[in-house]
Parts: structure tokens; sequence; C-alpha cells
């Protein structure tokens, strides 16, 4: 007959037995060290990025083009104007100035295609070709004073300057490019410039 108030032996306490065993610990160390590398690469990237950035916007060109009638002194005037509104230098690949589609070299040319005047050139130009324009920098392409044309070819002249159109690639320091049109609000930035076309103003 068993006796059942003998007292019992006591089992041998459970060992604790860790979480992740030796090779469970060195992957999860693994993984540590590999997202934190990603990440320092991605904060590294992003940063570089933003640098790359704010260095374009401090050279950043923009050109713009203009046409007038009186020159900023108030005196009469027909004037096709450049201006470099932006805050770094603008170097100017090729420009191509055109009165109703039809591209021309210089003054003369001009006068013959927008008002059929086969004189001598009564103004001054200045030419685009090559040229590097700083910031706030502004040229005046075409400058012909009222007192220099009749009273006929002014009047063709103040109104065909409307139809005048300038094409133009320019660059900044940094190699970024934009292609201006000035029947369009804005430049259009380019990877490089397309050719020049086969008639550029001031050739």
């Amino acid at each position: 007959m068993t006796d059942d108030t003998a007292p019992r032996p006591t089992p041998p306490p459970a060992e604790d037995k860790p979480f992740l065993g030796g090779r469970g610990f060195d992957l999860l160390m693994g993984l540590g060290v590999l997202l934190i590398s990603a990440i320092s690469l991605w904060v590294a990237v992003s940063a570089n990025r933003t640098q790359e950035k704010m260095l374009a916007a401090s050279v950043w060109p923009s050109l713009q083009f203009g046409t007038s009638n009186t020159s900023t002194d108030g005196e009469p005037q027909i004037a096709l104007d450049l201006l470099n509104r932006g805050i770094g230098p603008a170097r100017v690949r090729w420009a191509e100035l055109s009165h109703d589609g039809r591209p021309v070299h210089n003054l003369r040319e001009l006068l013959a295609a927008c008002c059929g005047y086969k004189g001598e050139s009564p103004g001054f130009t200045s030419g685009l070709r090559q040229r590097v324009l700083g910031a706030d920098e502004w040229i005046q392409l075409v400058r012909i004073p009222r007192a220099a044309i009749d009273d006929s070819l002014w009047e063709s002249l103040d109104g065909a300057r409307h139809k005048m159109r300038l094409r133009a690639c320019y660059c900044s320091v940094l190699d970024d490019c934009w292609l201006l049109d000035s029947r369009k609000d804005e430049a259009e930035a380019v990877a490089r410039c397309p050719a020049a076309p086969e008639v550029l103003w001031g050739s």
C-alpha cells in the first residue's frame, strides 16, 4: 500500500532560455546595421540633391523679350529689348529674330521684311550669338529713333513690331539650358540647346 503522505521529490528548476540564439542575435544586429546604413545613404543623397538645387537656383538666369515705342526718357523710338531678370548670368548660344515667320540676319532685312524698306539702316542693333548677359543686364537688339525715319515707315514699323518673334537658347554657368520663345509665357527647360537655326540674328 502506497504512503501518500511521503514527500515527493522537487523537480529541478527550469533553465531560462535566451529569446534568440547566437545566430538569431547576429542576424538581428546585421539587419539593424543594414537599416542604419540605408537611412544614412538616403539622407546623404537627399542633402546632396538639395544642395544642387540651391546652387542651381543661385545662378538661375531668365531672359525676357520686349518691344516699345518710347525710351525710358520719354523719347519716341522703336526698340526691341532683351533683359535678364534672373539672378545669374545667361550664356546665349544662339538667337533667331523673325517677322511674321520670316527670320532675318540684320536690321536691313528686318525692315525689308516688315515694311518694304530698301534704304540704309536707320538705327542701331546689338548681336546676341555667344553673348553673356549678367543678372539684370538689359540690351537693345534694335533701336530706331523717331527722327531717323519718316512718318510712313514709323507707322508701319510701330504696327509691325508686335509681329516680331525672338527665339533663343541660353544656359547658366552650370550648363542648365532653356529655350526662349517670345510667343510663350515662360522659357522651356531643355537638356541641351538644339542645333542653331540657319538664319541667326546678328550673324
